[in-house]
Formats: structure tokens, C-alpha cells, sequence
């Protein structure tokens, strides 16, 4: 049976793809079941509990010696254990091709567009989606393109939202509206955890990263903790051996980001402002590379 999943500290993307992923390859006859690496947030739990669709479950052990199909990343460093050494048969992914090394050959559609669900749409087509389907796959585009404001937004994005909202069977303003309230609603939970929802490992100029994006309308709300904030960072700078821990910090309200740093002096001490940036893959990472470069 093939194992389909997405990286680590899943986001809507992640779950959702490999959900319609699963069905798709069953569907060819390819036994297949999904799992998440990790536990959904608040945003994805809409758009499961949208779709009538229960969470996959939480992939436990390692996957060495096991049959697999990734989504949405490529980064040995985002994915379970044993991945090195599993039997890695097919990837989608709208990423950079990332530390993955495979045993094999393997069927990848890797694509510049702004969700892997815009992938996985040029290869199922639209005439068989289910009304469930639809909306796990409308909610990982919404998601991941930020409602469209994203820098990684194509036409392929646009044009798959616009087929997938009849078979839904919802309206986008409401639906996105929503989504992305969810996504943003932090309440008192520790910083600690903020961190880790929609954090990625990567390595970059022989350095290794965490980074981290938080989502909120009103930045204020994170920097007046900023001591916790330093202190989170700091702590799993050490816990986890990292030569740099970075959170990139949007503002959805202004369309821009700040990075901040814990680092042992590879990385400035002071948060860096990004005028209209939103995206961690086109933005935050490549400033990574450059100040590294």
C-alpha cells in the first residue's frame, strides 16, 4: 500500500492534497492511503469539516523499506523518518527540488504554480470530482495562495479555483473569508506552539534552518510578546542543534513580512522588514539565499 503524504507540521495543502491524491491513485488501482505529519490546524479543520472529510491519520515509525508518494515538498528534512530509505514512487509539488534523494525512478509533476492542488488538478481533470473533493482542493488553493495575494499566484491557480467552485458548490468571498479568519486567530496559545504549526526545516549554504511563518492581521499581537518570542526561538536553536531559527512574521492586512532571527551570529540581530512580501517560498527564502551568498 502506498503511504501519501506532506511534510511535516502539515498545512491545508499538504492534508488536502494528499487526501484527493489517495483517491486518485485508488482509483488506478494503486492501494493507497493518506496520512498527515502532524495534526491539522484550525484553517485545514475547516476545510475538512467544509468538505465532510475526517482528518488522515498521523503516520507513526518510520517509513524505511516502505512504498510512498509525497506531496508538496521534496526536503528529506520536512519528512517522517526512515524517508531516506523509503521507496519513494511518486512526488507532486509546487516547490524547489529540495534534499530528496530517491532509490529509484519515480513518476514527479513538479509545476511553478501556487499549491500542489493545482498540480494534482492538470492530472485528475475536473469531470469525477466529487462535491468533498472539490472543496479539500479549493481550500489548499485558497490556502496557499492567500486568497490569490500571494506572489506565487499563477493563472493555472485562478482558472482551477474558478472550475472548482461549481462542483464545490460555495461562493470564494465567504469561504475565503473564513478560511483565512481561522488562520489568523492565534488566542493565547504559547508562542512555542505558534512556532511550530507551519514551521520547515531546509538546508541553505551547508546551514541548517528552521523557518517559520506566522499569519496574522494585526502583527501587534506577536510583538508584544517579544521576549517569549526570543526565548521559543532561542530554545529550540539549542534543542534541535540549528545553526538559525527564522520566523517570518506577515502582515495579511499590509501585504508584508518581518523576519526575525536566533542565530549565533550568522543571521542580524534585528528584525529585517520585507515591504510586500507574503510568501515564504518566493520572498522569505530567497533573501535567505542571498544574505547567505
Amino acid at each position: 500500500m502506498l503511504h501519501v503524504f506532506g511534510h511535516k507540521n502539515p498545512d491545508s495543502d499538504s492534508i488536502c492534497t494528499a487526501l484527493v491524491t489517495a483517491d486518485w491513485l485508488n482509483g488506478q488501482g494503486r492501494p493507497a492511503q493518506a496520512f498527515a505529519l502532524g495534526s491539522p490546524i484550525a484553517e485545514t479543520r475547516f476545510i475538512l469539516e467544509t468538505a465532510g472529510v475526517e482528518a488522515p491519520p498521523v503516520l507513526t515509525g518510520s517509513v524505511a523499506d516502505k512504498p510512498v508518494f509525497l506531496v508538496d515538498f521534496s526536503e528529506l528534512e520536512q519528512g517522517p523518518e526512515g524517508l531516506a530509505d523509503a521507496d519513494v514512487q511518486g512526488l507532486i509539488d509546487h516547490h524547489r527540488i529540495g534534499t530528496l534523494i530517491t532509490r529509484g525512478p519515480l513518476d514527479a509533476w513538479i509545476r511553478a504554480v501556487g499549491c500542489s492542488a493545482t498540480v494534482l488538478l492538470e492530472l485528475m481533470g475536473y469531470d469525477k470530482l466529487s462535491r468533498a473533493q472539490a472543496r479539500l482542493l479549493l481550500g489548499a488553493i485558497v490556502s496557499d495562495t492567500f486568497n490569490f495575494t500571494s506572489p506565487t499566484t499563477t493563472e493555472q491557480d485562478r482558472v482551477a479555483v474558478d472550475r472548482l467552485l461549481p462542483i464545490a458548490e460555495l461562493a470564494l468571498a465567504p469561504f475565503a473569508q473564513t478560511l483565512l479568519e481561522r488562520r489568523t486567530q492565534l488566542g493565547d496559545a504559547p508562542l512555542s506552539e505558534l512556532l511550530i504549526a507551519d514551521e520547515k526545516a531546509y538546508q541553505i549554504a551547508g546551514h541548517s534552518l528552521m523557518v517559520s511563518q506566522i499569519c496574522v492581521m494585526n502583527p501587534a499581537e506577536i510583538l508584544a510578546r517579544q521576549d517569549e518570542l526570543q526565548q521559543a526561538m532561542q530554545e529550540r536553536l539549542a534543542r534541535d542543534k540549528l545553526d538559525a531559527y527564522v520566523l517570518m512574521l506577515t502582515d495579511l492586512a499590509k501585504g508584508d513580512s518581518q523576519l526575525h532571527f536566533a542565530s549565533a551570529g550568522i543571521l542580524p540581530g534585528e528584525p529585517v522588514h520585507l515591504a510586500g512580501a507574503v510568501s515564504r517560498k518566493k520572498e522569505g527564502l530567497p533573501w535567505l539565499a542571498r544574505h547567505f551568498a
